[in-house]
């Protein structure tokens, strides 16, 4: 009985502790109410202070990015729905090939306007920054949220 119980309880710690590490620790990782540079709720993002943005600057970068998102959450949701979609027909054997490359076409039309309404808000955000900011950009790692790791120079 004493084993089952250690067991029962090495059990319980081990998903407890699984749980508190995998949680996010602080604002803007993924998961926090806050957000950071993609939910744009965090003012102490490190991509603001690299490019040395004005308080007025960040506010505007926030209005700007919290505009993109608004305006293509539903677009977003679409794009998920054709993915589905798209899905089930790939697997259903009874699928002919004119209504897969139909429902394909759909998908990149969804995609193609989701990415011109993040280059429209880029260049929108692009519009805050001065000379000196934008000359900046090169040096700023890629990737998702302007904080690629190391991933290479330049914001494209």
């Amino acid at each position: 009985m004493k084993k089952l119980y250690a067991v029962l309880l090495a059990a319980v710690l081990i998903a407890l502790g699984t749980a508190v590490y995998a949680a996010p620790s602080g604002p803007g990782e993924t998961g926090s109410p806050e957000g950071g540079f993609q939910g744009q709720a965090s003012h102490h993002h490190p991509f603001f202070a690299k490019l040395g943005l004005s308080q007025e600057q960040k506010e505007r970068a926030r209005e700007v990015w919290s505009r993109f998102h608004t305006d293509v959450h539903d677009l977003r949701y679409g794009l998920m729905e054709k993915r589905v979609e798209m899905r089930k027909l790939f697997t259903d054997p009874k699928t002919d090939q004119a209504t897969l490359l139909s429902k394909e076409k759909e998908l990149s039309a969804l995609r193609e306007k989701l990415m011109e309404r993040r280059a429209q808000a880029m260049l929108e955000w692009r519009s805050i920054l001065t000379p000196e900011q934008i000359q900046k950009l090169d040096m700023m790692p890629r990737g998702r949220g302007m904080s690629g790791m190391g991933r290479g120079r330049g914001m494209m």
